[in-house]
C-alpha cells in the first residue's frame, strides 16, 4: 500500500512548498483512479503481511488546514469520489485562522474521516524535554478524545522528525499507529510506522506517476544495499538513536 501526505489545498497561487492547488490534486487523483482506500480499509490490511503491494492507496492531510473540511470532505468524501482519508490535528492550532474548529473536526469523524493526532503545537519531538514531549502526546490525544467520545490511536510526527525515545513514549501514551513522512511502502522498518510520500508542488505529475508504479524507485543506493542484506532495521534503529 502507498501512503500519500498532503497539506493544504488552494484554488490558486500556493503559498509555500507544501500547499498544492485544487487542479494538482485532480491530477493526483487520476493518477491513483480506483486504487483509493478508506483509512478503515488501510488499518484492516496493515495486519495482512500481503498488503504491501502497491494495489491501494491511503490519503492522509496534516496540520488541520480548512481544506480539509472546505475542499476535500465536501467535494470529494460526500459525493463519494473518494472513500476517505486521514486528518492529523495539532490541537493548539483549532479554530485559529484557516484552519478547523472543533465543529468542523466533530463532522469529519461522524463522516468517516479518521481524526488523528499531530501533537499540540507542531513542534519537533526530538528535541523537546521528556516532559513536554508527554504533553505533547498525552494532552493533544485526551483533547480529541474528549471531543470524539471515542479511542484516537494515530499520531502524525511533526516534521515527519522522530527517534526511538519519541516512538516509545508514543506508544506509551496509546497510540497504534504512527506516520512519518518517509518515502517508501506503508510499512516502515517497525510495524507500527508507516511511511509516506509528503507531496511539494515542485513534484509534477510525472513525479507522482513513477511514485505509484513503484514507491522505492527514488530510494537510495544504501537502503537497497541494506534491505537485500536484511540489515534495514538495524541500521535505521541506530540511526534513530
Amino acid at each position: 500500500m502507498i501512503v500519500l501526505n498532503y497539506h493544504e489545498l488552494v484554488e490558486a497561487a500556493p503559498s509555500n512548498a507544501w500547499c498544492l492547488t485544487h487542479e494538482t490534486f485532480d491530477a493526483h487523483l487520476t493518477l491513483c483512479k480506483n486504487r483509493l482506500i478508506s483509512p478503515q480499509s488501510f488499518l484492516e490490511r496493515c495486519a495482512d503481511p500481503n498488503a504491501s503491494r502497491n494495489d491501494a492507496v491511503l490519503l492522509t492531510f496534516d496540520d488541520g488546514f480548512m481544506s480539509d473540511y472546505t475542499h476535500i470532505y465536501a467535494h470529494y468524501v460526500t459525493t463519494g469520489r473518494i472513500p476517505g482519508f486521514m486528518s492529523f490535528i495539532p490541537v493548539d492550532f483549532v479554530g485559529s485562522q484557516g484552519r478547523l474548529s472543533w465543529r468542523m473536526i466533530e463532522e469529519l469523524d461522524r463522516g468517516g474521516v479518521a481524526i488523528g493526532s499531530h501533537g499540540m503545537a507542531h513542534v519537533d519531538l526530538t528535541s523537546v524535554s521528556d516532559v513536554e514531549l508527554g504533553r505533547e502526546l498525552t494532552v493533544s490525544k485526551s483533547m480529541l478524545e474528549d471531543r470524539l467520545g471515542r479511542e484516537v490511536t494515530l499520531f502524525a510526527f511533526p516534521y515527519g522528525r522522530f527517534s526511538r525515545r519519541v516512538w516509545d513514549a508514543a506508544l506509551r501514551a496509546g497510540y497504534t499507529h504512527l506516520f512519518t513522512i518517509q518515502l517508501g511502502h506503508h510499512r516502515g522498518f517497525e510495524t507500527f510506522l508507516y511511511s509516506r510520500l509528503c507531496l511539494t508542488n515542485d513534484m509534477d505529475v510525472e513525479y507522482m506517476r513513477r511514485h505509484l508504479l513503484d514507491p522505492d524507485a527514488m530510494r537510495g543506493f544504501v537502503w537497497r544495499i541494506s534491505t537485500k542484506l536484511r540489515l534495514y532495521r538495524q541500521l535505521m534503529h541506530w540511526r534513530c538513536r
